[in-house]
């Protein structure tokens, strides 16, 4: 066992490492993991996050490091140095762990970041208006539907994996049908500028 997560602060031993934003003077309780390095004793970090209900801890796609996903707020840690090496996104939503295509994925309020063993990836285009609904990974396609409040409906999407190349969006496809305004009157674009 690499980490583990706890029900809440340990009342006793050496105190938890505490990972926010605002330093050493935010004391609150946060998603509270216990890591187990290879080379070092045992340490516990309190990381306090951001604003969603998303609460995750998965091993990296190099399996050195470790990825915390605390109330949205997603961050690789090394945890032989008791580090965060890097933020992802402070908005997710869902993660998805991907061994067979070494990726781990982050679903956002309106599109997806995928990070590999290197630490690249992609970030798709925006494929939402306003959130997703069932979405689930099928080899190397990502399936879902997103909201769209211009037809004030769900529309299904596919997300390639391997690339973050999305062709189907529903953002994408009403921002190329949008006509500009101006004055209250249609005002002519050039076409390059869409």
């Amino acid at each position: 066992m690499r980490f583990e997560i706890l029900p809440g602060l340990p009342p006793y031993g050496p105190m938890a490492i505490s990972f926010t934003k605002n330093g050493a003077r935010e004391h609150r309780e946060g998603l509270v993991v216990r890591f187990y390095p290879m080379a070092s004793e045992p340490w516990v970090g309190n990381f306090i996050g951001g604003m969603s209900a998303c609460n995750a801890v998965l091993d990296h796609p190099n399996e050195v490091y470790v990825i915390v996903v605390a109330q949205g707020e997603a961050c690789i840690v090394d945890p032989e140095r008791r580090a965060i090496l890097d933020s992802m996104a402070w908005d997710t939503d869902q993660v998805f762990s991907i061994p067979s295509l070494g990726l781990v994925i982050f679903q956002r309020l309106t599109d997806f970041i995928a990070i590999g063993a290197d630490n690249a990836g992609w970030l798709s285009p925006r494929i939402s208006w306003d959130g997703f609904r069932n979405v689930e990974v099928h080899e190397t396609d990502l399936l879902g539907e997103a909201y769209s409040p211009v037809s004030d409906a769900w529309v299904p999407f596919r997300l390639d994996l391997l690339t973050g190349q999305c062709t189907d969006g529903i953002y994408e496809k009403e921002m190329a049908r949008a006509v500009r305004v101006s004055g209250g009157k249609e005002a002519k674009t050039d076409p390059s500028l869409n």
